[in-house]
C-alpha cells in the first residue's frame, strides 16, 4: 500500500506544482518571421487531451509554402518528432505583417506528468528556416486519473489488493515504454 500512497503523492504533486508555461524564440536575430507572443491552450496540457500552440508574430517577406516541424523533449530527452504542410497551420502565401501560426496536437494516454520542451520550426519550400520557437511546460494528469490514484492509495476501493498491484505494473510499463520511443 506505501508504493499505491507514494505513486499518488507524485501524481498529485506533479499536478499541484505545475506551473505556466514559457516560451522563447530560438533564432530571433536571424529569423524573417519575428514571434511576439505564444499562447498555449490549456495551461497546463493534460494528459490524453489535445493541446494547441499559437504563435503570434509579423512575417517580414513574402512565402509562398513551406514546412513546419514539431519536436518534444520530455525532461530533456527527444522522444516524439513529426512534420507538418505550413498552409494547414497558417493562411498562404504568406505576406508581410502579422502572423499567425497555430499547431494542434493531440497528447497520448500513456505520457507521464512532468516536464516537457516543444520546439516548432517553420521552412520555405527551399528548407530556409523562417521560425523557431521552443515552448517549456509541465504536462499533468487529467483530473480523474488523480482522483482514481487518490483513492486506491486510501483505501476506498477502487483498485484493491491484487488488482492495484498489476494496475501499478502496467502504468510503470507504460511510462517505460513511453520513455524508450
Amino acid at each position: 500500500m506505501q508504493s499505491a500512497a507514494l505513486i499518488a503523492l507524485l501524481v498529485v504533486t506533479c499536478a499541484r506544482s505545475a506551473a505556466a508555461f514559457t516560451w522563447e524564440a530560438c533564432d530571433a536575430a536571424t529569423a524573417p518571421f519575428k514571434p511576439s507572443e505564444v499562447v498555449l491552450l490549456p495551461d497546463p496540457p493534460v494528459i490524453g487531451n489535445q493541446v494547441s500552440f499559437t504563435i503570434k508574430g509579423s512575417a517580414d517577406r513574402d512565402v509562398a509554402a513551406g514546412s513546419i516541424s514539431m519536436s518534444v523533449s520530455f525532461v530533456g530527452t527527444p522522444i516524439y518528432e513529426t512534420s507538418d504542410d505550413l498552409c494547414t497551420k497558417t493562411a498562404c502565401p504568406i505576406a508581410p505583417g502579422p502572423l499567425e501560426v497555430k499547431y494542434v496536437q493531440d497528447l497520448p494516454p500513456i505520457a507521464p506528468p512532468g516536464d516537457y520542451d516543444v520546439t516548432l520550426k517553420a521552412r520555405d519550400v527551399t528548407n530556409n528556416e523562417l521560425l523557431c520557437v521552443t515552448v517549456h511546460f509541465t504536462m499533468v494528469p487529467a483530473p480523474s486519473a488523480v482522483r482514481a490514484v487518490q483513492a486506491s492509495s486510501s483505501g476506498s476501493g477502487l483498485v484493491i489488493g491484487a488488482n492495484a498491484e498489476r494496475e501499478r505494473l502496467v502504468a510503470t510499463s507504460r511510462k517505460l515504454l513511453f520513455l524508450k520511443l
